[in-house]
């Protein structure tokens, strides 16, 4: 069950009274806490950017909330009983880092980490996400019993997860493999994956999802306001880490196969000749995808051989 922090609890009873009034005697009395408190926290609201309005006799009067990936405003829509506790705050260096602060600490199964910017963004082989504000940042805690082995297309899980939610609000997303979202062709968002395991057993898994919502982010990104223009970026924040949710779970389950099938229908390279380079540039193979196999390799057909390719990095030769 997720628990809000108080700040949180004090931003939602004020979301809740719709733009009416509401006294500080009555957030306290409703969630155990000094009206000293609530003042105080009130206060910390207002340096994030709500605007929060108050008046003798009136109370407090929420009038309008920061559009922004804040725990605050994504902790109140997580609807997925996985999740357990929202941390983070308006800026992280990266929600990954604090995610696996959180788990080396011995943070629980369904922690998540949000930001509203990042100022040390990062994708695959150490590169830089560039991670402004107006983006969804999200981070999780994961604590999978299975080997180390079976979690290699965790990445394509998150990813179909999170194209789930997005669809939730309108948006078809494709997946290109490994760990990208798409939209006609153009990056929406990415996923990295961090693990700590011995040789038999997981200790944790970290996964970190960016999504560009505001704005593209780069001269060939997308952005998903381009397709739902008045959606906050709470609600995509925590559409994304439910959708996740629901995958995972799915995962634990019933193994990869299902999802399988499901990131080969979204998956946007079938049919395009590509090269697959290793972390240092090197060609590891060519030839043209015809699909993603049941555990998660991509499927690379040339001269009527058929090879599966594990990881590496994707360019189009086309």
């Amino acid at each position: 069950m997720l628990t809000l922090s108080t700040r949180t609890a004090v931003a939602a009873a004020l979301a809740e009274a719709r733009g009416r009034g509401v006294s500080g005697e009555a957030i306290a009395a409703g969630l155990g806490i000094s009206r000293v408190a609530v003042s105080k926290h009130v206060a910390a609201l207002r340096a994030l950017g709500y605007e929060i309005a108050s008046a003798p006799r009136v109370g407090y009067r929420l009038e309008r909330a920061p559009d922004a990936c804040l725990p605050e405003e994504v902790a109140p829509l997580l609807r997925d009983a996985l999740w357990v506790a929202c941390e983070g705050g308006p800026e992280l260096g990266s929600t990954n880092d604090e995610a696996k602060r959180l788990a080396r600490a011995g943070a629980p199964e369904g922690t998540a980490v949000v930001a509203a910017r990042q100022t040390g963004g990062r994708g695959r082989f150490g590169r830089t996400w560039e991670s402004p504000a107006g983006g969804a940042y999200v981070s999780c805690v994961l604590r999978p019993n299975l080997p180390p082995s079976d979690v290699a297309p965790l990445s394509l899980v998150v990813a179909a997860g999170a194209a789930r939610g997005l669809a939730t609000l309108g948006l078809d997303a494709g997946i290109k493999w490994p760990n990208d979202l798409e939209w006609h062709g153009r990056k929406l968002g990415g996923i990295l994956l961090e693990m700590a395991a011995e040789a038999d057993r997981v200790d944790w898994v970290v996964i970190g999802c960016g999504i560009n919502v505001a704005e593209a982010g780069h001269a060939r990104g997308a952005s998903v306001r381009e397709v739902l223009p008045r959606v906050r970026v709470a609600e995509v924040a925590a559409t994304v880490l439910d959708g996740i949710a629901g995958a995972y779970r799915e995962l634990l389950a019933e193994g990869f196969a299902g999802i399988a099938r499901e990131c080969a229908a979204r998956a946007t390279l079938t049919g395009r000749a590509v090269t697959i380079r290793d972390a240092a540039g090197d060609v590891m193979a060519e030839g043209t995808v015809t699909g993603i196999d049941d555990g998660g390799a991509l499927l690379l057909e040339r001269e009527g051989a058929v090879r599966s390719v594990r990881a590496g990095e994707v360019t189009l030769r086309d």
